[in-house]
């Protein structure tokens, strides 16, 4: 879609998250509390169809269309598989399958698929207990596993939000198909969904501690006219400044270099970034904003409590670090300079 088209979009899900997405939503969810009608209203809106094909029941839209969508998102700390269902959808629809409605997830790890039958087990997968399917990709092979088929071993994350382990014993596929990506690059656009969530996430936790510094009063005037507050706030604006900055740069890399494999060096580093930096912010954000800020009934646990979970998921810093090292390390000591001030792949 073109640039007016997605800033509607934009705005139009900014509005709705505002309106439904509240505290209650967010906190219902912790409870185990699956906010049915907040997601029936987000399947109306097509929105987790955005990067799907028109011919095959979607939006139309790109992929930087469906990574700005879930920087909002993560921006309003949205307890659905938005993203989680965005990025299914787009990974049936690259493998000639036509998407289906309700929640799913992404299950990539180790798995094993032979004569339409999935086995193996993957950790920490995203809003496993309140899927209706399962898409993974092995090898080049994308393949769709419904929740009846499979088991799920529950275990909510840091953040409340329902993950779970997911088995897959001997289990028949709802689809599979070859298709162009592969379960690297189906991992690599995962974390960078991951990068843009924090994104959003990262800039409402700047916006929230800056009002608090202006609002809060100690000693007869605002917190942020101290130094060591103003200090604490320039150091928190710079690491956002740099999740921020690094997402939307893979983003770009991702749209314009092509669905199969654009943007991958980006896309590491951006990850690195997002999930180095997830620490900090939310420990600098917590300090400047003292013991209001670790209060639950405050809204700023719902973006930390995020960042601390979205930093592992699809690969931690460590992971995408090591793998930047051994692209530069493969592609030779001339390569580092010219991926630096060129913007190409390190390999």
């Amino acid at each position: 879609m073109d640039r007016e088209t997605r800033d509607m979009l934009l705005e139009t899900a900014g509005r709705f998250f505002t309106e439904r997405c509240g505290r209650d939503v967010v906190n219902g969810v912790e409870k185990g509390i699956w906010p049915a009608d907040f997601w029936k209203e987000i399947e109306e809106m097509g929105l987790p169809l955005i990067a799907v094909p028109e011919d095959k029941g979607g939006a139309g839209g790109t992929v930087a269309d469906m990574l700005a969508l879930l920087r909002l998102a993560g921006s309003h700390a949205v307890p659905v598989p938005l993203a989680e269902t965005a990025l299914a959808n787009l990974l049936v629809a690259a493998a000639g399958g036509e998407p289906r409605p309700g929640p799913a997830t992404v299950a990539l790890g180790n798995l094993s698929l032979s004569g339409g039958r999935m086995s193996g087990k993957v950790e920490r997968v995203p809003f496993a207990t309140v899927a209706n399917r399962f898409v993974t990709v092995v090898g080049n092979t994308v393949a769709v596993v419904v929740a009846g088929n499979a088991r799920v071993e529950a275990k909510p994350s840091h953040a409340g939000e329902p993950y779970g382990t997911v088995i897959f014993d001997n289990a028949a596929t709802e689809f599979s198909s070859n298709g162009p990506l592969s379960a690297e690059r189906a991992l690599e656009l995962a974390a960078l969904m991951r990068a843009m969530q924090m994104a959003g996430a990262a800039d409402r936790v700047l916006a929230t501690a800056v009002e608090y510094s202006k609002q809060r009063v100690q000693f007869g005037r605002p917190i942020s006219t101290f130094q060591a507050i103003q200090h604490m706030l320039a150091e928190l604006a710079s690491c956002v400044a740099a999740t921020i900055a690094s997402a939307e740069a893979a983003s770009r890399d991702a749209d314009e270099g092509g669905l199969k494999d654009g943007g991958r060096f980006s896309i590491a580093a951006a990850k690195t970034q997002a999930s180095d930096f997830a620490q900090r912010i939310a420990a600098i954000s917590h300090q400047s904003m003292g013991a209001m800020g670790f209060t639950h009934e405050h809204i700023l646990h719902h973006y930390t409590r995020r960042l601390w979970v979205w930093r592992r998921d699809f690969g931690s810093e460590t992971f995408w670090g090591e793998k930047i090292g051994a692209a530069y390390a493969k592609a030779g000591p001339s390569a580092l300079w010219e991926s630096l001030s060129g913007s190409k792949y390190a390999a």
